[in-house]
């Protein structure tokens, strides 16, 4: 291990440096630099953070890239994590209180609506899908754990955003190129900051092919105990499994009821959300 390899082990444990191999080593540094603050780097800052040459960077990250592990972004010299992160650390996640709590309710949500049903996060001005179960319909959803999806074009996504004060959905976009996946899909962020103005005014988000044409969403807030949106569920289905009118009504409570229940065992109180959700309204 060379002497620019910064490497500090586990509490407690002192590594025999013979079997520690640096390129691998490097690899994992790599990805650890990668945090909501800096979700998108250059090889160039990457180096800089590892303290390695931009060559063994390149070779690294080129490595990265191939394996999934990281995707370039939007313009080409910029990267961020890749879904098989998530997927590496969903195992760990499993065991967690969120998807401890939702994975039930999610299997009962599918069971009972025949739709997909899916546990979604924000990352950025993306959504990940933390939990999935595969509905009983001829739509085959590719919203793996892991997916990412885009947040504006999204219901999760569009739940996620509502929680947000204006002027962070403001920040987050500034100078995005949108993209418009159908007529309804916002193309700026005067129309992006309009929808979301509208959409804190519901209690769920209904998706009438507003991201894929022939399929139907719908998606709620799930709730901490602090009343802060701390993750969003959906489920969807083509739209020729329910007529439009039931979709919207029954099916939306459904969904409703069921994030209900995974914020009340989040220790969520209505009456604790109250103020937070006042303060978002006036920001």
């Amino acid at each position: 291990m060379d002497s620019q390899t910064v490497f500090v082990p586990p509490e407690g444990r002192t590594p025999d440096p013979r079997y520690i191999v640096p390129g691998l080593l490097r690899g994992l540094q790599i990805l650890r630099t990668f945090s909501r603050e800096r979700q998108e780097q250059t090889i160039a800052e990457l180096a800089r953070a590892v303290r390695i040459p931009r060559s063994t960077a390149f070779r690294i990250v080129y490595t990265l890239e191939a394996a999934g592990f990281l995707r370039r972004a939007v313009d080409g010299t910029r990267y961020q994590l890749g879904s098989p992160v998530l997927e590496l650390g969903h195992s760990y996640l499993a065991g967690k209180e969120l998807i401890d709590i939702a994975n039930p309710v999610l299997r009962r949500l599918r069971d009972e609506t025949l739709a997909s049903s899916h546990l979604a996060v924000r990352e950025g001005r993306d959504v990940v899908y933390i939990a999935r179960f595969q509905g009983n319909t001829s739509l085959v959803s590719a919203k793996n754990v892991g997916s990412h999806l885009p947040a504006h074009g999204t219901a999760p996504g569009r739940v996620l955003l509502s929680a947000l004060p204006l002027s962070e959905v403001v920040a987050l976009y500034e100078g995005y190129e949108f993209v418009t996946y159908t007529k309804d899909t916002p193309d700026s962020i005067g129309s992006l900051v309009s929808l979301v103005e509208r959409d804190r005014k519901e209690s769920s988000i209904v998706s009438w092919g507003f991201y894929e044409a022939e399929v139907a969403s719908i998606a709620a807030p799930v709730r901490n105990s602090d009343g802060k949106v701390e993750a969003a569920i959906s489920v969807s289905c083509p739209i020729s499994v329910y007529e439009r009118e039931v979709f919207m009504t029954r099916i939306r409570r459904i969904v409703e009821e069921a994030a209900a229940e995974i914020s009340a065992g989040l220790g969520y109180r209505r009456a604790a959300s109250a103020t937070v959700a006042k303060a978002n309204s006036a920001a």
